[in-house]
């Protein structure tokens, strides 16, 4: 998450100096051109305007900041959203929670995979070897960590403004560009949040903080959180994103569109 955070401000500001670089020259130019004794024809004014105007709306356009470093914009995108589609939270908050929680149970189960932790039953009996599990009983536990799963999207969701129209918008031939972006903004603040919330776990279990090499107990335990951080944030990463780029492709069409929605945003 760091690594992808570093390169993404490294892009931004890359960017940024490339796109303000013209505005340097043309600056320069008229700095030049206003001392020089010549003044020239009308119709060469003209054209100058006409090429520099198209340079000047480009660089002058807001476009798609999504990098505000204001912090009432920060806090306005969790205590009052932008939610241009009222059932897209939802639609994502289910795929998160259920869609993908049941392919990665299923794709362990059929790769004869162990099982994963927060998949042990609630009424079994620790003292057997080999669990023997009710039928039924899985369901609660698998709902609740596809949960906490949800819960880390939506707020990764809000801090990248993904309910937003642009987020899940390609119709007037936009592209896929910012959709994308915005799914990768997400799952990086998603995932940085699964982290942090599986070393408070770790760190109320143990009630200190654990170091690999410890105890064969220990490096055990944390082997097995990190291979379920693999597998949480790739099955949650394949499953909304494969969702995500759904639902932004029915945009070009009127009927994919929600109520009250305006294609020009």
């Amino acid at each position: 998450v760091a690594i992808i955070s570093i390169l993404s401000v490294l892009c931004l500001e890359s960017l940024g100096a490339f796109a303000f670089q013209p505005q340097t020259s043309l600056t320069r130019r008229s700095i030049k051109f206003q001392h020089n004794e010549k003044i020239p024809h009308q119709s060469q004014r003209r054209s100058l305007t006409t090429v520099t105007s198209p340079i000047t709306q480009l660089h002058s356009s807001d476009g798609d900041n999504n990098n505000s470093d204001d912090d009432a914009s920060i806090f306005s995108r969790f205590l009052s959203p932008k939610i241009d589609d009222a059932g897209l939270p939802l639609a994502d908050a289910l795929f998160s929670q259920v869609v993908a929680t049941t392919f990665q149970i299923v794709w362990l189960t059929a790769n004869h995979a162990p099982r994963p932790s927060w998949l042990n039953s609630l009424s079994a009996d620790k003292s057997m070897l080999y669990e023997v599990s009710k039928q039924g009983s899985l369901l609660a536990p698998a709902l609740i960590h596809g949960a906490g799963l949800a819960a880390c999207w939506t707020l990764g969701a809000l801090a990248a403004r993904a309910y937003d129209s642009d987020a899940f918008n390609v119709s007037g031939g936009r592209g896929y560009g910012t959709v994308i972006a915005r799914i990768i903004q997400a799952g990086a603040f998603a995932s940085g949040v699964l982290i942090f919330s599986t070393q408070i776990d770790l760190l109320l279990e143990f009630g200190r903080n654990v170091q690999p090499g410890e105890s064969p107990e220990t490096d055990l335990r944390l082997l097995t959180a990190i291979v379920e951080l693999i597998n949480d944030i790739g099955f949650e990463a394949v499953i909304l994103s494969s969702w995500r780029i759904y639902r932004a492709s029915l945009t070009a069409n009127a009927d994919g569109r929600p109520p009250n929605y305006d294609p020009d945003q």
